[in-house]
This record gives C-alpha cells, sequence and structure tokens, in this order.
C-alpha cells in the first residue's frame, strides 16, 4: 500500500516550533510581562491606576481596529512579512517606553497607540492562520502548542523581570529585557513559510490525490465537526452560535486581562508581597501554558462545544474562589485552574472558528469578529482600575466577571455547530 504521506521532512513542525518560540518572546516577554513591570510603573510614578490603565485598554481598541489590516496583509505578503512588521513595531514602542516615557500621557500615547499596533500586528491571526493552513486533522493539538509559548514564556518573565528590576532599581531594565527579546524573535520569523504549497507540501503532510486512493485514508479524517461549506461573512451573522461564541470570548479574554493588568496590584492590596505576587502571577501564567496544549489534544478528540462548556464552567468556580480569599496556597491552587480554564479556551478558540465556519473563513471572518469584540474586552482595563479608585477594592470588578463567567457557561452550551440557511430551507 502507497505511503500517502510526502517523502519530504514535514516543514508544518517547523513552523509549530518557531511559532512556539515568537510567541515566548512577543507575547510572554511583552504582554504577560506587563504584569510584572506595571506596578512597578504605577508605584514609582505615583499614577492614578484607572488612568494608567488606559494605555492597556488603549492597547486593545487597537488591536481590535487594526485586525482588518492585519489579515489584509497576511493575504498580501503572507504571514511571515507581516509578523516582521509588527515586532519592529513593537521593539519601536518598547524603546520609546525606555527612553521616552516619564509622564502618563506619554505612556498612554506610546503603549496604547504604537505597542497597541504592534500587538494587532503579531496577534494570534498570525500563528493562527499559518497553523491552520499546514494542519487540518490536528489543527487544535498545534494550535495548543503554539500558543503555549506566550504562557511560557510569562512564566519565566515574571520571577526574571522582578527580580531585575528589584536588583536595579528601575522599571526600565525590565522592558529592556523585553526590547533584547524581541530582536531575537524577529531573527526566528523569517524561517517561517507560509503555506505548504510553497515547498511543494501539504497540509499535515498527506497528499490528498494518494489518499483520495487508499482504504486507510479514513485514518486521517476529523474526528470532531468540520464545515463542508467556507461560509461568507453575511451568513456567519445571521447565525445565533456567532454571538454565544462572542460572549464567551469577551468574557474569557476580559477576565484574562483584568488579571495580567490588575491582578498583581490586587494581590499586594491583600497583603501578599511583591516576591510572592511574582510568584502566583507566574503561576496563574504557567496554569495558562499548561492547560492549551491538553485542550488542544481533547479540541480534537471531543466535540467543541462541551468542551469549551466543561472549561468555562471550571474557570467560573475557580475564578469566585480565587475572589474570595487571601489564602497564599488557595490562592497558588485557584490561580492555576483559572489559569489553566484561560489558556485551554485561548487554545481552542480559533479550532471552533475554523470548524464552524471553514477554513478558508478564517481569517476573514476573525478579522471582523475581533473588531466587534475587543472594544468590550478593552473596557476591563480601565474600568477595572477606576472601581478600585472608586471603591478602594477591585471586588465588583469580581462580581461582574463572575456573573460574565455564568453567561458564558450556558452559552457554551447553545453553541452548536452552525447549520446554513440555506441548507436548512432546503
Amino acid at each position: 500500500m502507497a505511503n500517502i504521506n510526502s517523502p519530504r521532512k514535514f516543514y508544518g513542525w517547523n513552523n509549530a516550533a518557531l511559532l512556539f518560540l515568537i510567541q515566548f518572546g512577543a507575547s510572554g516577554f511583552v504582554y504577560f510581562a506587563y504584569s510584572a513591570i506595571f506596578p512597578a510603573m504605577v508605584e514609582a510614578m505615583d499614577w492614578n491606576r484607572g488612568s494608567a490603565s488606559i494605555a492597556h485598554s488603549l492597547g486593545f481598541l487597537m488591536l481590535g481596529l487594526f485586525y482588518p489590516l492585519t489579515a489584509w496583509l497576511i493575504g498580501k505578503f503572507g504571514v511571515r512579512m507581516t509578523l516582521t512588521a509588527g515586532l519592529l513595531v513593537m521593539l519601536t514602542g518598547l524603546l520609546m517606553v525606555i527612553f521616552l516615557v516619564t509622564e502618563i500621557w506619554q505612556w498612554i500615547v506610546v503603549w496604547g497607540l504604537i505597542v497597541g499596533l504592534s500587538f494587532s500586528l503579531t496577534g494570534p491571526i498570525c500563528g493562527q492562520t499559518l497553523v491552520i493552513h499546514w494542519f487540518n486533522i490536528r489543527r487544535a493539538t498545534v494550535l495548543g502548542i503554539f500558543v503555549t509559548g506566550s504562557a511560557v514564556g510569562g512564566f519565566i518573565a515574571q520571577p526574571v523581570l522582578t527580580g531585575l528590576m528589584e536588583y536595579y532599581g528601575s522599571w526600565q531594565s525590565g522592558w529592556m529585557v523585553s526590547a533584547v527579546v524581541i530582536v531575537l524573535a524577529i531573527i526566528l520569523t523569517q524561517f517561517l513559510i507560509n503555506r505548504p504549497a510553497d515547498i511543494g507540501q501539504f497540509p499535515d503532510n498527506v497528499d490528498p490525490n494518494l489518499a483520495a486512493h487508499q482504504d486507510d485514508h479514513i485514518a486521517a479524517q476529523p474526528r470532531t465537526y468540520r464545515s463542508e461549506h467556507n461560509w461568507a461573512l453575511g451568513e456567519v451573522f445571521k447565525n445565533p452560535t456567532v454571538y454565544y461564541m462572542m460572549i464567551i470570548a469577551i468574557t474569557y479574554l476580559g477576565i484574562g486581562t483584568f488579571i495580567i493588568t490588575h491582578g498583581a496590584l490586587h494581590l499586594q492590596d491583600i497583603g501578599i508581597s511583591k516576591l510572592e505576587t511574582a510568584s502566583l502571577m507566574g503561576i496563574f501564567i504557567l496554569g495558562s501554558g499548561a492547560g492549551r496544549i491538553p485542550a488542544g489534544l481533547l479540541g480534537d478528540r471531543i466535540e467543541l462545544r462541551w468542551l469549551v462548556a466543561a472549561i468555562m464552567g471550571v474557570f467560573w468556580i475557580s475564578f469566585v474562589l480565587f475572589s474570595l480569599t487571601d489564602d497564599f496556597v488557595l490562592l497558588a491552587i485557584t490561580g492555576f485552574i483559572a489559569g489553566t480554564c484561560y489558556g485551554g479556551k485561548f487554545a481552542v478558540a480559533p479550532a471552533m472558528m475554523s470548524n464552524y465556519f471553514g477554513e478558508e473563513s478564517f481569517t476573514k471572518i476573525n478579522s471582523t469578529f475581533a473588531p466587534l469584540l475587543l472594544p468590550f474586552v478593552a473596557i476591563a482595563p480601565a474600568g477595572a482600575g477606576y472601581i478600585f479608585e472608586a471603591q478602594g477594592s477591585y471586588d465588583l470588578a469580581f462580581q461582574i466577571g463572575s456573573v460574565l463567567l455564568g453567561l458564558s457557561f450556558v452559552a457554551s452550551i447553545l453553541a452548536k455547530p452552525p447549520v446554513r440557511q440555506t441548507l436548512a430551507a432546503a
């Protein structure tokens, strides 16, 4: 029986490893590093938490507003060029933060506009598009692998950056390390290959022309639902499933952003030391990493509707318990579990989108989906900051998050694979 795999070494796994390392730097040592460096900046310059958090909120708005541009650049120039441009913008922004920022308005402009633009250009859509091009059968698994890089980087960044800032007595030293890591990420990006066809290969290393004539090609079929059609944008937003998915996305991204932005400040407010706070934030990020590959593996075997419902249910319970305790051990346990759920949902979200609405439609749909939901996510950093300034605690922010998690659990159950109206009418 002929081998349906390409005889050449499959480059999809090289891409997966490169994306892991790029996310390790771009997300782990910039996005997740924010939770370690931002509190030091607030303390050093005596900033209002709400006003200073506008920068992160603005960054999310930029991420959403420029997602269509990112999608266009991917379609025009490919993932490699788009990601390179985004990393160069990110490096520029970090250098401006290090050498120029002394006032809160400068922080808002540089982090919110410049680094925010880089978040869009280096955002998950780049890696997700690349993985979806290269993998079908193991799609959710590989998505889980590549996004784990950001969590591993973030876990390492917390104690490293906190220790360096303590040693040098300067928050700028933390961002300097991040800038160096981004330079390395730019170099690694040049080795990415956009599509299998660019080097004469096929998704999953399976030649469809050979597979169609083999009895064992059935074993190479996906185990979970895949749409047989690539949905048009108008069709997608006529289906209720996309709105359930939007509720879930706003919730897990908003809560994750709240924890990254204000988690360290909350922990210090309730009496946790700075080093213990760094450990707890690292545990949350480690949990985020620990949940991604297992969620991806399960996402290729269990229908995503039920997997997401389980994730959001456990997230709900752990988040409530995290908000109610000041015991270090309980904070570590519930923080790790909450992080696992956050990371697991982050890993399977693009698989759900592409499985439900078609591989070729993914980038187009996601570039429209993101600008609609990210403005709501952007409320979390500044909103939580102003809640604290008004009430002296984050209690109301935790209560809002708990309600949203309950709604998302219900929405997950309702988010069944969509049926096209044209087919339903037939």
